[in-house]
């Protein structure tokens, strides 16, 4: 199938590793120029290399502690300026709060929420312009799950899905489409599953038994459901939540 992503302008929020670059990755190889973000330079910097060398298009990116709207703003205005406008918007930064102290609530609010209410508010000008709007936030399935740790985390990625649902709802009519996406466990290299398989090894098997796959989910399969729901191949999803963890949580959405 062809998404459609030839020489479309991605712009990632939390893109230097994890889910954000492996989508980052498959959207350059779909064709599309990509502009993302982080909060350290050097991983910004390898993962621009690395995307450039994938073939035609741009591959721009910037440092941004997310937390601060400030440089939220200034890094979207470069990434607009580098790619000459945006088709897709994809918000995959989180403040990981695990402690659910006051703190951890409001780093949350700031990185979860606030980020990308601040982008979309900066890109939507240049999403209007576009044939193929589209809004992507990667949630989690702790927004409707408990999985034994209080903390503002769940709440953050509930409150992103009804931010989505609000966009799709008032853009909808300009062409921009909002979607939410909620991944499960996820393994990747040097990720936080790769290190609970390392240093919990009996907690990592009996959380592989939970899901009916019998496997955690790859950065890989989370990127092409993230590339398929912003993609124009996806023209027809709006205001949805789509759950992407192997059936790990046994619930009806």
């Amino acid at each position: 199938m062809d998404l459609g992503l030839t020489g479309k302008r991605v712009i990632i929020l939390g893109g230097s590793r994890g889910i954000g670059w492996y989508t980052g990755k498959l959207m350059r190889e779909e064709g599309a120029s990509v502009a993302l973000c982080a909060r350290g330079q050097d991983g910004v910097d390898t993962a621009v290399e690395e995307f450039s060398a994938i073939g035609p298009g741009t591959a721009f990116g910037q440092a941004c502690d997310m937390a601060d709207g400030e440089a939220v703003k200034g890094f979207c205005a470069a990434a607009l300026d580098a790619l000459g406008g945006c088709d897709i918007l994809i918000h995959n930064a989180s403040g990981f709060d695990m402690a659910g102290d006051e703190e951890g609530w409001a780093r949350s609010f700031r990185v979860d929420m606030m980020a990308g209410v601040i982008a979309v508010d900066a890109v939507r000008p240049a999403l209007e312009e576009s044939d193929a709007a589209a809004i992507t936030f990667i949630g989690s399935m702790a927004s409707k799950f408990y999985f034994g740790r209080r903390s503002s985390y769940g709440p953050a990625k509930a409150a992103m899905r009804a931010y989505a649902n609000e966009l799709a709802q008032s853009l909808g009519r300009k062409g921009i489409r909002a979607n939410a996406i909620s991944p499960g466990a996820v393994w990747f290299p040097g990720g936080s599953w790769d290190k609970r398989k390392q240093e919990q090894p009996d907690f990592y098997a009996n959380v592989e038994k939970s899901i009916p796959l019998g496997r955690l989910g790859t950065g890989e399969e989370l990127a092409r459901a993230i590339a398929f729901v912003s993609s124009p191949a996806g023209i027809w999803i709006n205001g949805a939540h789509l759950a992407v963890d192997g059936g790990q949580v046994a619930s009806v959405d």
